[in-house]
């Protein structure tokens, strides 16, 4: 199951790696963090509002998909089999004589035609074939076939073509909606009415999460990080770097195809200089985060970080048992803190346009207009 967003970028990405849980937030490693820099001038801090227009396109993928959703399917008995079909089926595999996969139940197989799904080579064979054939098709697996117990060696298919499956995609209409809905709304014009409403409160959740993030990242570019606590990042990274180990092993894999195939580095250390960097900016934001939470006495109690729990739990619509075993109670802490610490900042940040932005920024540091925008673009894109 995927979490919602609950948190900062950088914070997120480090969850989602598996290194924040259980790191802990009492009020002593509170003081832990803060101690690590001096934050200061975090009052009235200047940001360019995210934007909360819903546009007519995002309002048409949303009817698009409604109607996907509501897809009907047929079975087409007559017609011959062509590449993109989606093809329902029944087959018994062998090697060498014995037996190595089948699906011969009622339900059958289905196999779009061109993925070559069950085994290379197979899908073109089916072509022009019609439901009710029966056909043994032989194939050979590649010497660098990914399954190695297969790769070189000969397979025959013993299939069955049941039926091609024919979806149709209805058309967005008040009876589609009436339908689709069990009439609680009747209309096209209720439905997208109720679709872009959706959309808007989506739309602000996500600029009142950006704002938030843009704030906390400005605060955090114009302090001076003193230290870090010690051997917290080389613990971080280790256990990131275990965890891959652990599942590049229970793929069959090596951790550099790992790396290549999961997040696109080709080169090990270069992967673990962008988590360190990563996890660098988690402790630069635990940091800001504690040591505001400290000064204006913000540290969440136990009934506001039950109350954050229950909200986490609300939003994902998950219960107790599965928020317990993605975060630890000191960690819920920590997020519940950093909810007030943002409550705390945005209820004193100034709102400014892109160009105010970019003016102030070219007269304090010399940089151009062009440059400023792009420093804009670049933190409203990490924080989404």
């Amino acid at each position: 199951m995927k979490m919602k967003k609950v948190m900062t970028l950088c914070l997120a990405t480090v969850v989602g790696m598996g290194v924040l849980s259980g790191c802990g937030s009492t009020k002593s490693e509170f003081k832990q963090y803060a101690k690590c820099a001096e934050v200061s001038d975090y009052d009235g801090v200047e940001y360019v509002p995210a934007s909360r227009e819903v546009t007519q396109d995002q309002i048409d993928e949303k009817i698009d998909s409604f109607c996907t959703d509501n897809n009907i399917e047929t079975k087409d008995y007559d017609s011959a089999i062509k590449d993109g079909d989606d093809v329902n089926i029944n087959y018994v595999e062998t090697i060498n004589g014995q037996e190595k996969n089948k699906n011969d139940d009622e339900a059958g197989t289905s196999v779009v035609i061109g993925k070559d799904a069950l085994a290379p080579g197979l899908d073109d064979q089916m072509i022009g074939l019609k439901p009710g054939t029966e056909k043994k098709i032989t194939i050979t697996y590649p010497d660098d076939y990914s399954d190695t117990t297969v790769a070189g060696m000969e397979a025959v298919f013993d299939v069955t073509i049941n039926y091609i499956k024919i979806t149709t995609t209805p058309e967005y209409t008040d009876d589609l909606v009436k339908s689709a809905t069990d009439g609680k709304y009747t209309t096209t014009a209720d439905y997208t009415k109720y679709l872009t409403d959706e959309l808007q409160k989506d739309t602000d959740k996500t600029a009142d999460s950006t704002d938030r993030a843009n704030v906390l990242k400005a605060i955090k570019e114009k302090t001076t990080f003193n230290q870090y606590p010690e051997g917290e990042i080389d613990s971080y990274v280790k256990s990131v770097m275990d965890n891959i180990e652990s599942s590049a092993s229970q793929y069959g894999i090596g951790v550099p195809t790992f790396l290549q195939y999961f997040y696109g580095y080709t080169d090990e250390s270069a992967f673990v200089s962008y988590l360190q960097s990563t996890v660098e900016s988690v402790m630069q934001e635990k940091i800001v985060v504690s040591s505001i939470a400290l000064e204006k006495n913000l540290v969440a109690n136990d009934k506001e970080t039950d109350a954050y729990k229950q909200k986490l739990m609300d939003d994902n619509e998950v219960d107790e048992d599965t928020i317990n075993s993605k975060y630890s109670a000191s960690d819920l802490k920590f997020y519940a803190t950093e909810e007030k610490v943002l409550d705390y900042l945005m209820g004193t940040a100034v709102q400014v346009d892109s160009t105010e932005a970019s003016s102030e920024d070219a007269s304090e540091d010399g940089s151009t207009e062009a440059e400023s925008t792009e420093s804009t673009t670049e933190a409203a894109s990490e924080a989404e």
